[in-house]
């Protein structure tokens, strides 16, 4: 077996341990080692692996080019019924696919632009660069593909789509908007990334069909929070940025949180830590809440 063929089915197999049942004691020995691995990689060595591929023999990033591999693998075989299928790709950002769609949340990784021609449509919670990447969105938007984020207009596709019953001409909102793109309701709204960066965050409610997810990206006040739909079957959350977790549960019920900005690589410090998750965690499961943290590349839903 090859060295990268072993990172790629141990990466596997931890994704999958921590997809299922985080109580266990074998998902808490993942957090950690997790943990353990992303502390060895360094921003600047991150940002060196961005611009050559180069892994540097740094577990943590070769699995997070295994888990883009097994991403690609699955969003090709995957069949999809009423629900979406949902992928964290790396830290908030997420492929999901319907049946008749395909589309990124805060998509960031080393070959976003050459995935930019599988999707049809992009949304961007906030403009840092663990979020947004500009040559994903120039790709994009040089494509006609709307881009739905709050602070660059989306002139690719302007005029795509309008007229539609729930179409907004552009992908540029400071306010309150509702799109329909192929069979995707989405609607956002706008909240605090902390007490600095107000209304800094464009939250996404989304539906499909009868199936609801959420993301709210770097959100930090929970009271700005909300959902037209109710009770989301997904919600991917930040438990950082100062957000208090058991305000947002109770504002939002959702019937399953996926934490994200865990091991992320690019900041030296604010990054998200196992004992930060596991105390959320722990605050969202004392209310009946059920919690996943996925991995690298891990399927979601």
């Amino acid at each position: 077996m090859t060295r990268k063929a072993f990172i790629r089915d141990i990466a596997c197999a931890t994704g999958a341990a921590l997809a299922g049942d985080l109580a266990a004691a074998p998902a808490e020995d993942v957090l950690d080692i997790g943990q353990r691995e992303t502390d060895l990689v360094k921003p600047d060595v991150y940002r060196a692996y961005l611009a050559d591929g180069d892994t540097r023999g740094l577990a943590a990033l070769e699995k997070l080019e295994s888990g883009y591999e097994k991403m690609l693998r699955e969003i090709e075989t995957t069949k999809v019924g009423e629900v979406p299928a949902v992928w964290l790709v790396y830290n908030m950002g997420v492929i999901v696919k319907t049946k008749a769609a395909l589309f990124s949340i805060d998509f960031v990784h080393r070959r976003a632009v050459d995935f930019a021609s599988k999707l049809d449509f992009a949304l961007i919670t906030h403009n840092h660069s663990d979020h947004y990447l500009q040559k994903f969105y120039k790709k994009m938007n040089g494509a006609g593909k709307t881009v739905i984020n709050n602070f660059i207009d989306n002139y690719g596709a302007a005029d795509w789509r309008k007229g539609g019953m729930y179409w907004e001409a552009g992908g540029y909102t400071r306010q309150e908007k509702t799109f329909k793109i192929k069979d995707v309701e989405i609607r956002t709204a706008l909240t605090d990334h902390n007490p600095y960066l107000v209304d800094y965050t464009t939250t996404f409610e989304i539906k499909v069909g009868n199936w609801k997810m959420f993301h709210t990206g770097d959100c930090g006040n929970a009271m700005k929070l909300k959902t037209i739909w109710g009770n989301p079957d997904l919600w991917v959350v930040f438990p950082g940025c100062g957000l208090d977790v058991g305000v947002a549960y109770d504002r939002i019920h959702p019937k399953q949180m996926a934490f994200g900005h865990l091991w992320e690589l690019a900041h030296s410090a604010g990054r998200l830590t196992t004992p930060m998750v596991r105390q959320a965690r722990k605050i969202v499961e004392a209310k009946g809440g059920k919690v996943v943290v996925p991995m690298y590349g891990e399927r979601i839903v």
